[in-house]
């Protein structure tokens, strides 16, 4: 198993030591807030979370090529191969290059459009109690909150198990494809560190 991350060159050095988790929430800026909440309710076990995800590449090409940290004046991206022991993280890629692209954000968003009169006609108070399924980091058991509590977010949410494909459609070992993949640290002690190739 290959993985392999571009970083700005200036970052070599502090990239060589053990790197660990994200100890913050990763908040989308490419997915829509309800789209990763309901993603994450629906996340298996056995699969990375995408809001302490590590992004990665099965080549070192495609690393380059998305390659997204800022870089200084007169810095350039390096190839790097990520080192970590395979039994400490866990691996999704998916079949789309990017999540953004994924069908569930259009299935999603139509089933919010086919049922935004009935959200639109709920009182204030209704719609306050809805609104964090719409903001970014919902955990898991609040979701199940408001599934208990609203008929509207217990369609949503039965709807999405039914229909979504983003977990199902994912390999959990990388493949040569120019699908987005990511990996998560499975615990809190475990690194990894990144070699320049």
């Amino acid at each position: 198993m290959e993985l392999y991350r571009a970083i700005p060159a200036s970052q070599v050095g502090r990239a060589e030591k053990d790197l660990r988790r994200h100890s913050t929430m990763r908040i989308p800026s490419n997915v829509p807030y309800v789209v990763d909440n309901l993603w994450e309710s629906l996340r298996p076990k056995n699969m990375p979370s995408r809001r302490h995800a590590i992004y990665a590449s099965p080549t070192p090409e495609l690393a380059l090529q998305n390659a997204s940290a800022p870089l200084a004046d007169g810095d350039e991206y390096v190839a790097c191969r990520v080192v970590v022991e395979p039994q400490k993280i866990r691996i999704a890629q998916l079949q789309v290059t990017d999540a953004r692209y994924h069908s569930d954000i259009r299935l999603i968003g139509k089933w919010i459009s086919q049922h935004g009169q009935e959200l639109a006609e709920l009182s204030l108070d209704q719609k306050q109690k809805l609104a964090p399924l719409f903001m970014p980091g919902l955990h898991r058991r609040e979701l199940t909150e408001l599934w208990k509590a609203h008929p509207l977010v217990a369609a949503l949410c039965t709807y999405a198990r039914q229909h979504s494909s983003f977990w199902s459609s994912a390999s959990d070992s990388p493949r040569s494809s120019d699908g987005e993949l990511f990996f998560e640290l499975v615990d809190d002690a475990n690194t990894y560190r990144l070699e320049v190739i």
